[in-house]
C-alpha cells in the first residue's frame, strides 16, 4: 500500500477525531445540536448530532490539501475547472450544498421535501461535472445503455444511497461501521492491478479516515451522533466513488445489500399502510433485532460481518455471482423479518394469556 494512502487515511482520521472531540464540548456548553429524545431512540440522555460536521470538514480539508500539494494524485476527468479537476470540484460543491442544508436540519430541522430536493440538486451537480454512467452490465444479455436517462440514474443512485445510509443510522456505530467497510472495499477494488484507479483509491481513503476518526465517539454508548449531515454525506460519497472512476455500482450495492433491501421494504410498508415513506418509525431491521433482544454492539457486529462477507464476494466474483449474492441478502432480510414477527406474535400471545390469568 502506498504511503500516500496511509498518510491520507491517518491525517483525515486524526482531524476528524479532534473536530468531534471539540464539537462535543461545544454542543454541551452551548446546548446546541442536542435534539430531544424520541420514542424510537435507544439512548437515555441527549447526544449531540455533530459527527457529520466533523466528518465533512475533515473530508473537505484533507481533500483540498492533497489536491493542492499533489494535484496529479486526484485527477479523474483530466479537465480543470477553477484550478481543480472537474469531477472533484463537482463532488466538493455537491457536498457543500448537502452539508449546508443538513447542518441546519440537525440544528433546527428541515422539511423532508427540502432535504430531498437538495439531494437531487447535489446529484445533478456531480452529473453536470462529468460524473456519470453511460451503461450498465446486464448478466442476462447485452449492456443496458442509459443514453438520455444517465442523469436520472445518477440522481436515483445517489439519492437512494444517501437515504439508505441515513436509515441505517439507528444503532450506535452501525452506519459508520458498515460504511467504513464499504469504503474499504471500494479502496481495495480501486488498487487492483486490473483496475488501477489511484485517484479513486486516494479519495476513498480520505473518506474512510474521516469516518473512522468519528467512530470511537459513536460506539456503544455514543457520545456523538452522525446526524443527517454525516449519514447523508457518507451515503452520497460512497455512491460517487462507485461511479466516478468507472462503474463499481454492483460492488457498492452488494456491500450495502442488507440496508438497501431493508430500506426498500420499510418504504413499501409505509406506503401500503398509508404513511409517508419518510416518516420515521421502528420497523427497520435493526429495530426488529433490538426487540429480539440483541444488544446494539451485537447488531453492529452482525451487520458489519455480513457487509464484509458480501464485500469479499464482490471483490472476487463477476456480475452473475454478485446477483446470486444479492439474492442471498434478500433471503436473509426476509428470514430476519419472519423470525422477528414470529417472536413478537408469540410474546403478544403470551402476554395476553398472562393478562387473562391475572384478571
Amino acid at each position: 500500500m502506498s504511503n500516500l494512502y496511509l498518510i491520507a487515511f491517518i491525517g483525515s482520521a486524526l482531524l476528524s477525531g479532534l473536530l468531534v472531540k471539540f464539537l462535543i464540548g461545544y454542543a454541551h456548553r452551548h446546548q446546541v445540536f442536542l435534539p430531544p429524545i424520541r420514542s424510537r431512540d435507544t439512548h437515555k440522555q441527549p447526544v449531540p448530532r455533530i459527527g457529520g460536521i466533523a466528518i465533512v470538514a475533515s473530508f473537505i480539508i484533507t481533500t483540498v490539501l492533497f489536491a493542492s500539494i499533489f494535484p496529479e494524485k486526484l485527477l479523474f476527468s483530466g479537465e480543470l475547472l477553477l484550478g481543480l479537476d472537474r469531477n472533484l470540484l463537482g463532488v466538493l460543491l455537491a457536498v457543500l450544498l448537502l452539508s449546508a442544508v443538513n447542518i441546519y436540519d440537525d440544528f433546527r430541522g428541515v422539511r423532508w421535501q427540502i432535504r430531498l430536493l437538495t439531494q437531487i440538486a447535489a446529484a445533478l451537480i456531480v452529473f453536470w461535472c462529468g460524473i456519470r454512467i453511460e451503461w450498465l452490465t446486464n448478466p442476462f444479455g447485452d449492456q443496458i445503455v442509459l443514453e438520455g436517462f444517465a442523469w436520472a440514474f445518477i440522481a436515483l443512485w445517489l439519492v437512494g444511497l444517501s437515504n439508505v445510509v441515513n436509515m441505517l443510522d439507528g444503532v450506535d456505530g452501525l452506519a459508520g461501521s458498515v460504511s467504513s467497510i464499504s469504503l474499504l472495499i471500494l479502496f481495495f477494488l480501486s488498487i487492483r492491478p486490473d483496475v488501477a484507479q489511484d485517484s479513486n483509491a486516494l479519495l476513498s481513503m480520505i473518506a474512510l479516515g474521516s469516518v473512522v476518526g468519528f467512530l470511537p465517539f459513536n460506539l456503544n454508548s455514543a457520545k456523538a451522533f452522525l446526524g443527517d449531515t454525516g449519514s447523508v454525506f457518507i451515503g452520497f460519497i460512497i455512491g460517487v466513488l462507485a461511479v466516478i472512476s468507472g462503474g463499481k455500482v454492483a460492488t457498492a450495492f452488494l456491500v450495502l445489500a442488507i440496508p438497501f433491501i431493508d430500506a426498500l421494504s420499510v418504504i413499501i410498508t409505509r406506503i401500503v399502510t398509508g404513511r409517508s415513506p419518510f416518516l420515521a418509525d421502528r420497523i427497520h431491521l435493526h429495530h426488529r433485532l433490538l426487540e429480539l433482544g440483541l444488544k446494539p454492539y451485537q447488531i453492529t457486529m452482525l451487520f458489519s460481518a455480513i457487509s464484509l462477507a458480501f464485500g469479499l464476494v464482490a471483490l472476487n466474483t463477476q456480475t452473475f455471482g454478485k446477483l446470486q449474492a444479492a439474492a442471498v441478502a434478500l433471503a436473509l432480510v426476509v428470514l430476519f423479518i419472519v423470525i422477528s414477527v414470529s417472536v413478537q406474535r408469540s410474546r403478544n400471545a403470551k402476554n395476553a394469556i398472562l393478562k387473562q390469568v391475572n384478571e
